[in-house]
């Protein structure tokens, strides 16, 4: 009774924030339920145990691979909710049960996916035992807010090591630290990467993390390399290295979205939808028909047409991320010009300190643009970080967004594509003006 009031009273809340146009109503029905009882979301869980939970966790590409897990369950008939407007700390979660349930805290579905930032995932395992766990990568981001690479990685090892036998583990394989942390889990796990082809980075960029072997923390040496600190590594002092991963090398994969990371992402969700071993038409079609259906989720290479001109929308939050939306936007240019709007926040969602901007290499936008407008609350940090790169007088400062968004556009022909590369708080303000309302 005390968890159906709660429900009542926050399903209000939702509904009025959507009826003010004051947000989609996705984190404060869930903060509030959590305060009036903190064992809310397991009490839920354990009330709908014929429900098969699957975690998505990572630095990026957890949005991405939640929808794309979405689309393929919901092609094969299977009910599924997830919280979907990226909203992934516990009152995320908490809303999203309350949106998709009753008030008897029934949730009439097959699967839940919950996607999980890095700090939130131990609290998560703490409170749901999931079937399926996807760890996608570990970047730095947020430093503030997070710490280093090595602090978040121990805290997922202790975090896994709970788990019971029944969750089963997906990890990137081409990630050392990653790969290191599957090698100490009792559960079972797979790994997943890239075939090899494809990593054709010729040395260690700025923006590695994990470039220790964290075995015997000897410099980690790489057969090949795919970006970042992602490709086929080996430490010569201790014989710790890469091993077998799925790759999809032996399958013709038609990837939906543009990017190596988006490589990645696709096959790590292949690899576990398969796991799950449901019965569909082919194989075949899940690889080539239904992949070619799959839409972008908000913000991530997402296309908008405003005022005739097709704006394109890739969120860049961090080193790793923002180098992988730069040489995806090279290529999808082809060496043709192109104008381009980079915002810099540093709110709570984006992290207050940018001094990561230092670890991009943000010539090859540089090389292909007819103007580079910058705008968001670090303008003037944006500024000076292309200014260094670059002495063209390309680069265009607005303090204000709408301004910049607008001047843009106009210097943009009707018909041609626009590319903004928004942090994450940045993305929402865009799509809001772009689109004319809040998403969250």
């Amino acid at each position: 009774m005390k968890n159906a009031l709660i429900i009542l009273i926050c399903k209000l809340i939702s509904n009025i924030s959507q009826l003010l146009n004051l947000g989609s109503g996705s984190t404060w029905p869930g903060h509030i339920a959590l305060i009036l009882n903190k064992q809310f979301i397991e009490q839920v869980i354990d009330n709908n145990k014929n429900l098969k939970i699957i975690v998505i966790a990572g630095t990026n590409g957890k949005t991405t691979s939640t929808a794309l897990l979405k689309f393929l369950l919901e092609k094969s008939g299977k009910k599924v909710f997830t919280n979907s407007e990226g909203a992934n700390l516990l009152n995320g979660v908490a809303s999203t049960i309350i949106k998709q349930g009753d008030l008897f805290s029934k949730l009439k579905f097959d699967f839940a996916i919950f996607e999980s930032d890095e700090l939130n995932l131990p609290l998560l395992l703490n409170k749901i035992s999931p079937d399926k766990i996807l760890i996608l990568n570990l970047f730095r981001d947020q430093l503030d807010r997070y710490g280093e690479v090595n602090t978040i990685a121990l805290k997922w090892l202790k975090s896994l090591k709970k788990l019971t036998g029944k969750t089963e583990v997906f990890i990137n394989g081409d990630d050392p630290q990653l790969y290191y942390i599957g090698t100490k889990l009792t559960q079972k796990v797979q790994y997943f990467g890239i075939e090899k082809k494809l990593m054709k980075l010729k040395e260690i960029p700025n923006d590695v993390d994990s470039i220790y072997c964290p075995v015997c923390l000897s410099m980690l040496k790489y057969h090949q390399l795919s970006y970042a600190h992602l490709g086929d590594f080996y430490c010569s002092s201790c014989q710790f290295k890469r091993g077998v991963v799925g790759d999809f090398s032996d399958k013709k994969v038609s990837y939906p979205m543009s990017g190596l990371y988006n490589v990645y992402n696709t096959n790590a969700i292949l690899q576990l939808f398969e796991s799950l071993k449901i019965v569909i038409p082919s194989k075949e079609g899940i690889q080539n028909e239904w992949l070619k259906d799959f839409t972008p989720a908000f913000g991530r290479q997402e296309e908008l047409i405003y005022k005739n001109r097709k704006v394109f929308i890739l969120l860049s939050k961090n080193p790793a991320g923002f180098n992988q939306s730069i040489q995806t936007v090279s290529e999808m240019t082809n060496k043709t010009k192109a104008n381009f709007l980079i915002i810099l926040n540093n709110r709570i969602p984006d992290g207050l300190d940018v001094s990561w901007i230092w670890d991009v290499d943000f010539q090859p936008i540089l090389d292909v643009a007819n103007n580079v407008y910058v705008s968001g609350d670090r303008v003037y940090d944006l500024n000076l970080r292309l200014r260094y790169e670059n002495s063209k007088n390309i680069i265009n400062t607005f303090e204000n967004l709408s301004t910049a968004v607008e001047s843009i556009v106009n210097k943009t022909k009707e018909g041609e594509r626009l590319y903004i590369l928004p942090t994450y708080s940045a993305m929402l303000e865009v799509r809001k003006i772009l689109l004319g309302h809040k998403f969250l």
